[in-house]
């Protein structure tokens, strides 16, 4: 092989990995690169699916993943699972509404979720835009200032109120003194704008299905952390009641903290069971061995995603990436793509490429010892071992660092991620338990 055709090759396998562009799978070409079975048996998303036909009305259903897992590809699932002639589904990136690192407040909130949902809707035939009768909203309950413009045309919601949700905390704090001031009468008109939203986009009485993605993506960093946790927590505990919208089927992806910390939260939102999406199961039920299904499966999608792989990398190479990254399909992509972004003048590539790959996508060890005798029992149990001053945001910190893993084969468990698992066993033993 010339060095022009295995530059070619390589150039073709790293736009084919797709990293961080989840699968559109009304997209024939798309539905070609899905992999079954990466997640087990038990198929959460047509599970979750089943309820949403079967439930008239509306109702809240929780779908709970860690970033790295595949969960948007899956939320893309249930979207064309549910698609139908009297189905009408719209998929929200949150991500793209909230600023993921500040705490999270009913008002801005609510904002975002309708104003992303109107931006998917689209329009309306013969009748007033409906960024128009959003804008409208907006102003009426006096959620946002006059002095600040929208743009009706295709984007123009997304472009003006997008930036300031994210960007302008005073923005944000008007909000919530709008909220503060006249809650019920402002959730009334929300509701009514709501009601009659789906009366527009679903005049035949088709169900209406809103999935809300990135939600457990709201982390926070340094001293906001906690108060990011706790607000995350409150929305859903306290304003949960806010998030039912009328006719609305909703969806909404949350961290698996959230449910670990507060297990009676799809009862109180009167959910059913919670659709969870772990990290792919590279090793045996409460384990460290490898579960070579798992991993085959890994190495599947790779195959799928550019057929000509194996030209790159031996099969036993793909499997050690795919234990290495735990599970966590980005990470895997990931790591596969800094191989192949390196010189190499021959294949296959060389295991100290990829030794260099797998400290590239290591969580870092930067770990306070106070935390390290716990995340040992962690491994040890599996168990989240939440107690003392280990609550469920300190869970959820090392969940979103990947510095632990979460499992559902079987019930679910938790596992330190397998490139530190020896590290945190060795410093448990050398560093002494704190002082009670």
């Amino acid at each position: 092989m010339t060095e022009e055709e295995r530059e070619q090759l390589l150039t073709e396998f790293t736009n084919a990995l797709r990293i961080g562009h989840p699968l559109d799978l009304s997209d024939p070409e798309d539905a070609q690169l899905y992999t079954e079975g990466l997640h087990g048996s038990r198929d959460a998303v047509k599970r979750l699916a089943t309820e949403v036909r079967r439930i008239e009305g509306g109702g809240v259903f929780l779908f709970s993943g860690q970033p790295g897992s595949g969960k948007s590809t899956e939320l893309m699932r249930l979207k064309s699972i549910l698609a139908a002639p009297m189905v009408k589904v719209y998929y929200c990136d949150l991500e793209d509404w909230l600023n993921l690192n500040e705490p999270v407040t009913l008002g801005s909130f609510l904002v975002a979720l309708l104003a992303s949902w109107v931006d998917q809707a689209g329009t309306v035939a013969g009748q007033q835009s409906l960024a128009e009768r959003f804008i409208g909203f907006l102003r009426n309950t006096q959620l946002v200032p006059e002095s600040l413009e929208f743009g009706v045309e295709a984007g123009g919601l997304k472009a003006g109120l997008s930036l300031a949700l994210r960007t302008d905390p005073q923005f944000r704090q008007q909000i919530e003194a709008a909220i503060k001031g006249r809650r019920t009468s402002i959730l009334q008109q929300a509701q009514s704008f709501v009601a009659e939203l789906v009366g527009d986009l679903c005049p035949q009485g088709e169900k209406c299905v809103l999935i809300a993605d990135s939600l457990e993506k709201i982390r926070g960093y340094g001293e906001l952390q906690g108060e990011v946790y706790t607000s995350l927590q409150g929305l859903f505990l306290s304003d949960g009641a806010a998030l039912k919208l009328p006719g609305v089927h909703v969806v909404y992806s949350v961290s698996p903290f959230l449910i670990e910390q507060n297990n009676q939260l799809p009862a109180l939102l009167g959910t059913g069971a919670v659709a969870t999406m772990p990290s792919v199961h590279v090793f045996k039920r409460r384990s460290a061995d490898e579960d070579e299904e798992g991993v085959g499966a890994m190495v599947e999608l790779v195959r799928k995603r550019f057929g000509r792989c194996l030209e790159v990398f031996r099969e036993p190479q793909l499997r050690r990436l795919a234990l290495g990254s735990g599970g966590d399909l980005r990470d895997f992509l990931r790591s596969i793509r800094i191989v192949i972004t390196d010189e190499i003048e021959s294949f296959p590539v060389t295991d100290e490429m990829l030794d260099y790959a797998l400290a590239q996508v290591c969580p870092p060890k930067q770990i306070p010892n106070e935390h390290i005798q716990w995340l040992a029992r962690l491994d040890a149990s599996h168990e989240s071992e939440l107690s003392g001053d280990i609550g469920a945001a300190v869970l959820q910190q090392y969940l979103a660092s990947k510095h632990v893993l979460v499992y559902l084969n079987g019930e679910a468990w938790f596992s330190v991620h397998p490139l530190l698992r020896d590290w945190v066993r060795q410093r448990s033993a050398s560093t002494p338990p704190p002082a009670p």
